[in-house]
């Protein structure tokens, strides 16, 4: 039986070669880690600690949040599978080389979006053992005190979790000051905000205060809180 020849490639897919592929492969990464390396170099050369983000605290409410990644990952395979039958070996792989160069350039994008957020904030200066809150400090409870060890994503420290008046739903907080190991369940924290450019809440100040003592110099009010 005669099989039918194949259609040649016309356009670029012609002048397609494996350098082209090569470059395809490695060049949007190289841009993502080449970002990053600009940017973590940028706050090395100002003076001051960058500001601490202040996260909720994410608990999964049901079986769709557990299992949802799994679900993507099984829809992308299956929307691979279909695109490769239906367009061809060339134009499925023309179409994911796309795709693949968008992911990383969002990736880019999200990096370089996140460092503007943060620019020009800075924690101040760790405060005196029995130094008074700063006017305008917010009173926050320590709901879980525990250690975190460093790693390729953080460099550790204390990870709190804080309920925060204002704030609906418990929210997080690493500290990697040595003083801040000492802070335990119960404990009282006061601290001072700044919204980010685009969004969130940055903690620029923070301490250990005792609550019988500095409730009158210290304000609660959710109004101080700058919903993120």
């Amino acid at each position: 039986m005669n099989h039918p020849a194949t259609k040649p490639q016309t356009g670029w897919l012609a002048r397609w070669t494996s350098l082209h592929t090569a470059w395809l492969l490695f060049a949007p990464p190289a841009v993502l880690v080449g970002l990053r390396w600009v940017l973590q170099l940028s706050p090395d050369r100002l003076p001051g600690t960058p500001a601490l983000p202040l996260a909720p605290v994410s608990v999964p409410s049901g079986w769709v949040e557990l299992f949802w990644p799994l679900a993507l990952a099984a829809l992308v395979l299956l929307a691979g599978g279909w695109l490769l039958r239906r367009l061809g070996g060339r134009r499925a792989a023309s179409l994911l080389g796309l795709l693949w160069v968008l992911l990383w350039l969002g990736g880019s994008a999200a990096l370089l979006q996140r460092h503007l957020n943060e620019q020009g904030l800075f924690l101040r200066d760790a405060a005196a053992p029995g130094e008074a809150p700063r006017p305008g400090a917010v009173l926050a409870q320590v709901l879980s005190s525990q250690f975190k060890p460093p790693s390729l994503r953080s460099m550790g420290g204390t990870a709190l979790v804080l309920q925060v008046p204002g704030l609906p739903e418990p929210h997080r907080l690493l500290l990697n000051e040595p003083q801040a190991a000492q802070i335990k369940r119960g404990d009282t924290l006061a601290l001072a905000f700044s919204p980010g450019r685009f969004r969130g809440l940055f903690v620029i100040d923070w301490r250990v205060v005792q609550p019988a003592a500095t409730l009158p110099a210290v304000s609660a009010s959710p109004s101080l809180i700058i919903k993120p």
